[in-house]
């Protein structure tokens, strides 16, 4: 809001007036000239206008733009979820609600509204609570200073009984490590002169062996080769059983619970009861927020598919955007490496890269996404909402799986998990596995799934590396080459040569195979579900042949 008291449309027009009137809706100040403005132009006239001194001070700070499409406008209101949303939400996740009203309108007699009372009394509760809490807490200050003097009190009458028994625990110890020392050194002089009976005996061998070598004859060092092979076998079995038995001692002091008292004296303890202050909200209907899609998945029928006149290459993977388009990663072309379609099939633009593509992830909170350039030996980001390519980084891998996770890239290549920082800058190498990992996905907990397709192989592992489970399953783990995850973290591989998708749990379990050949699978790589899990997206088709997405209903 403008803090100076000039009225502020005459001021960009380079006009100096004094306003009178602060308009809510423009969030402007108005001289009377453009207060009598504002009431002749129809477009204005149901603006509210209130007296200049009134906003003073006050802030009108509504968000007027939707937080999933931020240049989208929030012109309607969804009874069902108590909800404001923009076009788009409207039509995407809100298609389905009952009751989807123009703001306006959703607005009128709010000034007279239950929800307006509702929140009023939420308000006069709170403040309530908080004058409540000021007095508590102020309370509870005066008794933690109290608590000091009693407390240091304690410490100096403790510290003085631990100072007289520390000498005679002092002496214990010193008993007992004399008695320790006596019986290990004992035990240590036998072994030492059991190993130095055993030494001669092997030196002796040695010599006589070297000196038959260098001046007997043939049949001598036979026979004496003969002889000494039975004693360097008994040797042999000796220290094979000897040797295991044998401990390397070393004597330490191991501090008792009373090492952390001679650290601290003790600790500080906190005793704590609840506030005794209560909150209580009014009575009222909740907005209904829709919950996460966490149900088991049990129906996939497909409902139709669309063609990709791409041939030569795969359709190596894919991701879908907020607002439910598809964008397909392309190995055949770098004039449309990355090309992102409608869900319906629409085709709405290529994007050249430098080079073919393999894999993408989207950066989070950005329009941007990220994807590796195998042959380039490198990655590349895009600006998914113009669909122009950014900078490209050079790596250390041909590198084809792609995710990010907490600020960090995390690159598959051959045997290798990389994590990079958004810089490009390698921040640690993993070894995983042997051979490419095709595809990389993250969980909500933080794990990395990797497809090692060569391999038939699945890998999880968390951020540091430490391999969690290795998942195969011959021989219809055939080729697993991408993967995507439900609202339950459920993994879902697509396995090229088989032709299946398999369902897998988070812990490494297959649950079962969900699709085959004959629902439509023809050497399928990429997989991805919407953004509420109602449909399931697999780019399909024979290297050589053009492509095609099918596109299943999920319940």
């Amino acid at each position: 809001m403008a803090s100076s008291q000039m009225c502020g449309p005459c001021s960009r027009v380079e006009k100096i007036a004094s306003s009178v009137k602060f308009c809510t809706d423009c969030e402007d100040l108005l001289c009377a000239d453009c207060v009598t403005m504002h009431k002749a132009i129809k477009a204005l006239s149901l603006h509210h206008l209130i007296d200049e001194k009134v906003q003073v001070d006050k802030a009108f700070n509504i968000k007027r733009t939707c937080s999933d499409h931020p240049f989208m406008a929030l012109e309607f209101y969804c009874s069902n979820h108590e909800s404001l949303c923009c076009r788009t939400c409207s039509v995407n996740t809100h298609r389905t609600c009952g009751k989807i009203l123009p703001i306006e309108v959703a607005a009128r007699g709010i000034k007279s509204s239950v929800m307006l009372n509702d929140v009023i009394a939420d308000l006069k509760g709170l403040l309530k609570t908080v004058a409540k809490l000021v007095e508590d807490r102020a309370k509870n200050k005066e008794n933690i200073g109290k608590a000091k003097a009693t407390t240091l009190q304690t410490i100096v009458k403790f510290k003085r009984q631990l100072i007289q028994e520390l000498d005679e625990l002092e002496k214990k110890l010193l008993i007992e490590i004399d008695e320790t020392e006596k019986n290990l050194t004992k035990k240590a002089e036998s072994e030492h002169a059991d190993i130095e009976i055993r030494y001669k005996a092997i030196v002796d061998l040695s010599e006589q062996l070297e000196f038959l070598t260098k001046h007997g004859s043939e049949i001598q060092i036979l026979m004496l080769l003969n002889t000494i092979r039975v004693d360097i076998s008994k040797q042999e079995n000796d220290f094979h059983n000897l040797v295991p038995s044998y401990e390397c001692i070393d004597v330490s002091f191991k501090a008792s619970g009373l090492k952390s008292a001679l650290n601290s004296l003790g600790s500080v303890e906190i005793k704590s009861v609840p506030c005794s202050i209560e909150h209580k909200p009014s009575k009222r209907t909740q907005a209904q927020v829709p919950p996460a899609y966490e149900k088991m998945l049990t129906k996939f029928k497909l409902k139709t598919e669309f063609r990709v006149p791409y041939s030569q290459g795969k359709i190596s993977s894919m991701v879908v955007t907020k607002d439910n388009r598809l964008l397909l990663c392309y190995t055949g072309d770098k004039s449309k490496a990355l090309s992102i379609w409608s869900e319906t099939g629409d085709h709405i633009q290529d994007c050249a890269l430098a080079g073919t593509a393999w894999g993408i992830a989207m950066i989070r909170g950005t329009n941007e996404a990220v994807v590796t350039l195998p042959s380039l030996h490198s990655i590349q980001f895009v600006n998914i909402a113009s669909m122009v390519p950014g900078k490209m980084i050079e790596v250390p891998d041909k590198s084809y799986g792609v995710a990010v996770i907490k600020d960090m890239i995390v690159l598959g290549g051959k045997g290798k998990i990389y994590f990079f920082s958004m810089t490009g800058s390698l921040q640690k190498t993993f070894n995983v596995g042997r051979s490419v990992l095709h595809s990389l996905k993250t969980s909500k907990m933080d794990m990395i799934y990797c497809c090692e397709a060569y391999r038939d192989t699945l890998h999880c592992i968390d951020i540091n590396g430490t391999v969690i489970f290795s998942y195969k399953s011959p021989p219809d783990f055939d080729g697993p080459v991408d993967i995507t995850l439900d609202g339950k973290d459920n993994l879902y591989v697509t396995t090229w040569r088989s032709n299946k998708v398999h369902r897998i749990s988070l812990d490494g379990k297959l649950i079962d195979i969900l699709l085959k050949k004959e629902n439509g699978l023809d050497e399928p790589y990429g997989i991805a579900f919407n953004k509420n899990y109602t449909k399931l997206f697999i780019p399909n088709g024979k290297y050589s042949e053009n492509k095609q997405v099918l596109i299943y209903d999920c319940a």
